[in-house]
């Protein structure tokens, strides 16, 4: 340990991310990395911080974010750092940064990214990030949807045996640059074209090299059980770590399906497959908009429109009756759009969250002009609502669930965990008032409780006019990637 510290963070409970009981102790830091933990009001510091009677832990994870292209268009990412988010993975729902499609080529989906260009190569991705430096670390899944439309001619087609040899050794190219694996988004196109054969093609590349997959899955509702069984089938044939993301099961008809989809994961785990999955912490999905649900789902909230921005907010139904029309004609009307679509449970996303080997994404789209709260608020919603409030789990396991969970699934080295020698990401809120404070209405308000943010050991929140920007573009450690007990 170097003689002064540049930081001591004293007089907190310290929840060092592992699970275990919180402890009193003060946290010291040189440089990027944690370097002592214990009572330190002897140790000379550049700088000490009381935080007496407030939580000490890991920088939360959000492993399931749309932030892509914000590094370029809204690179302070505040609604990360105002709820205790620290690292995000990105490139989820089989849409992502990089590679840029073929001319003539695109997908819906890719509006959910931003503004900017797509890059046309991971390498070209992470060398902009690196230029302009990330405030918060970032991890990056290859989009199976911008494969595809950057390997086939037709994305509306199967791929010739050249085209999946090109998919193939772009997802490894992509790999060897720095990605963590890939993610599929079965339930959009192209990706929802996607036989198994092809899945599992990439899916051998990504398990050669140590890599995973994330899915968005075929089907959330009616057919879930199916869905769920069809990824499994893909980590179990491959041998390739697998994450189910935002699980959910949509529509009442389908509400408690999840205890015959998690049986089927935990058989699966059983079996030797390598898989986690992930929630955010609400009964609204979001995603763009889709015609065909207008009809089956009663309350659908818009929240970006291209040719009507002036609907941005409002619900479909309201629009339809002021147009004088159907709702599926709004809809259609309205494309391309974003929209929150009411048909979860909260009981039965309670109870998939404490599952344990689920973790938290926001899955926040913050490209959208009227996001769905999830953005802001859901990491300190778990922490308030989930733990304070209706006490569904601890408050060591819910840090657990969002640090060293995600850390060890993703295989992110030294991250989510409170260590001497771990990299100093970390966050102090007050347990007594940390909350969300995102409304349906009011979508962009920052949480309350959150009080110190640093990211390799500088602090960003609260930010000030002239936050630096420390975060780094994390590398999947195989050594760190240990299958889940």
């Amino acid at each position: 340990m170097q003689e002064t510290l540049d930081l001591i963070i004293e007089g907190g409970w310290l929840i060092d991310g592992l699970g275990g009981p919180r402890r009193r102790a003060d946290v010291g830091v040189a440089g990027e990395r944690i370097a002592a933990i214990g009572d330190l009001s002897k140790v000379p510091a550049a700088t000490r911080v009381n935080v007496a009677g407030k939580i000490v832990a890991p920088g939360f994870i959000d492993v399931h974010g749309h932030d892509d292209l914000m590094f370029v268009e809204k690179p302070d990412l505040a609604w990360k750092t105002s709820q205790g988010i620290t690292s995000v993975v990105v490139g989820n729902c089989g849409v992502s940064g990089a590679p840029a499609p073929l001319p003539g080529n695109t997908a819906a989906a890719l509006a959910l990214l931003g503004e900017t260009p797509l890059f046309a190569s991971m390498t070209h991705y992470f060398d902009e990030l690196r230029e302009r430096q990330p405030v918060i670390n970032v991890a990056a899944l290859v989009g199976h949807a911008n494969l595809r439309l950057a390997a086939m001619r037709d994305p509306t087609a199967q791929p010739t045996t050249g085209e999946q040899t090109a998919m193939q050794q772009t997802l490894a190219d992509a790999l060897d640059a720095g990605a963590v694996g890939f993610s599929t988004g079965l339930a959009y196109q192209p990706g929802g074209l996607a036989q198994p054969p092809e899945l599992e093609g990439l899916a051998r590349v990504a398990a050669a090299r140590g890599a995973m997959h994330t899915s968005h899955i075929r089907n959330e509702g009616d057919a879930v059980e199916a869905a769920v069984d069809e990824v499994l089938a893909i980590g179990r044939n491959t041998g390739c770590a697998t994450v189910l993301s935002h699980h959910k099961c949509m529509m009442p008809r389908n509400w408690g399906k999840s205890a015959a989809t998690l049986a089927n994961i935990d058989r699966a785990r059983a079996e030797g497959v390598d898989v986690a999955l992930d929630i955010y912490p609400y009964p609204g999905s979001s995603t763009i908009l889709i015609p065909e649900r207008a009809d089956t789902i009663d309350d659908i909230r818009i929240t970006w429109s291209t040719p009507h921005p002036e609907c941005n907010g409002e619900y479909l139904s309201d629009i339809a009756a002021r147009w004088g029309c159907d709702k599926t004609t709004a809809a259609e009307r309205l494309c391309p759009a974003g929209a929150i679509y009411f048909a979860m449970d909260e009981n039965e996303v309670r109870r998939i969250f404490q599952h344990e080997c689920c973790m938290v994404g926001s899955d926040g789209l913050p490209n959208d002009a009227h996001p769905h709260p999830r953005l802001w608020g859901s990491f300190t919603r778990v922490l308030g609502r989930y733990v304070r409030e209706a006490q569904l789990v601890t408050l060591e396991a819910a840090v657990a669930k969002m640090t060293a969970l995600p850390a060890r699934v993703f295989g992110l080295a030294d991250r989510g965990r409170i260590a001497v020698g771990a990299w100093a990401d970390i966050v102090v809120f007050d347990a007594d008032t940390v909350i969300d404070r995102a409304t349906w209405e009011a979508p962009t308000l920052a949480s309350a409780g959150v009080e110190h943010v640093l990211v390799n050991g500088t602090p960003v929140f609260p930010a000030t006019a002239d936050t630096p920007r420390p975060g780094r573009i994390l590398r999947r450690d195989q050594a760190a990637a240990q299958p889940l007990p």
